[in-house]
């Protein structure tokens, strides 16, 4: 039986989702063992795992926490023939590991890190340049449309297999409470700015966001106003109840891979509102440079989020024809079952 390592420095969130994700697609035709790194919300995780996955925690802490990391796994992975990294430094581990080994190495970016707008305009270049570099130590399996394009343009093999999850049918909308919901880390790359300006703007509507403040700066969260609910992390089980009761999905991010959150929100039949940027766009039904999309809107502005939102808000039949949308949509793209069947076929390829 192949032996995987899955190597996720940051596991939390979609990040460690997906991992676990992937690992009960593969059950029965390998044995997997996930090493982590401890983040924010990864002990809500840790509770979701299988027991047939194998845990080991990443002993690196403080400013050394890489190199520690790295010295420790090169002792652990010679016992694997396949190695899988997952986000930016998981990558790092295990190109590395296989640039020194030639072996089987597997790389999900799950967003490149120099889409990130919080990072310098050099450290961005500097990243892009060593994914450049390093694309040709692993085969690259993009989470989406998008993040495929930019392997490919890359260099080195590369392929697709979406995020996905169990397509539901929809909740008909007059079954729906009247909840707008966003759900990430407070943070600038998710758009809570945006999220809770454009709730200051319609009073007359709650939103509810889940998820924690990314650093100890209480400023994000100060002054909230009163329409606006702020709920800690939760189980994923009561997470994706509250995906189905909510009545729009808005998230205002300003860069993704492809967004678990959207993924899971489109795929329980969800209307959704999110920004342009392409990542968020994979989970529209159709490429164009418009607003208004069969399952819901891409905006750039508050005015438009505000307008897209209102539109939903009080319109049964629009939401109702925009949550069929979604379900065909994630039909086609992001059944689990396929998606499961696609994961299989690429290890029993590489192993």
């Amino acid at each position: 039986m192949t032996a995987i390592a899955h190597i996720a420095e940051s596991f939390a969130y979609g990040t460690a989702r997906s991992v676990v994700q992937l690992c009960q697609s593969i059950n029965g035709r390998g044995t997997s063992t996930i090493y982590y790194g401890v983040r924010q919300g990864t002990d809500v995780e840790l509770q979701s795992l299988p027991d047939s996955v194998k845990l080991k925690p990443l002993p690196g802490r403080g400013a050394a926490r890489h190199l520690i990391n790295m010295r420790f796994l090169a002792k652990e992975l010679k016992q694997y023939q396949i190695v899988h990294g997952h986000s930016s430094y998981g990558g790092l581990y295990a190109k590395a590991w296989g640039r020194k080994t030639n072996s089987t190495v597997l790389y999900s970016p799950r967003g490149y890190a120099f889409l990130r707008e919080d990072l310098s305009r050099p450290v961005r270049w500097a990243v892009r340049k060593f994914e450049k570099t390093s694309a040709r130590w692993c085969t690259t399996v993009g989470c989406g449309p998008y993040e495929y394009q930019l392997a490919s343009e890359l260099g080195g093999p590369a392929t697709c297999i979406n995020n996905g999850f169990i397509v539901t049918p929809p909740t008909p909308a007059s079954q729906l409470n009247r909840t707008v919901l966003g759900v990430g880390r407070i943070c600038q790359q998710k758009g809570f700015d945006i999220f809770r300006s454009v709730a200051q703007q319609l009073p007359a509507v709650p939103f509810t966001w889940v998820g924690d403040v990314q650093t100890a700066d209480q400023s994000e969260i100060a002054n909230l106003p009163a329409n606006l609910k702020l709920q800690t992390y939760m189980t994923h089980e009561n997470l994706l109840q509250l995906i189905r009761d909510s009545r729009i999905i808005f998230l205002p991010s300003r860069w993704e891979g492809l967004s678990r959150f959207l993924i899971e929100s489109v795929c329980l039949s969800k209307a959704i509102v999110t920004s342009r940027f392409p990542g968020n766009m994979d989970c529209l039904d159709a490429k164009s440079c418009c607003t208004e999309y069969g399952n819901g809107f891409a905006c750039q502005s508050e005015t438009e989020y505000i307008h897209a939102i209102t539109r939903l808000v009080d319109d049964d039949h629009l939401l109702d024809q925009k949550q069929s949308a979604s379900f065909q949509h994630a039909s086609q793209h992001f059944d689990i079952d396929v998606i499961m069947a696609q994961w299989r076929k690429l290890y029993e390829s590489v192993r």
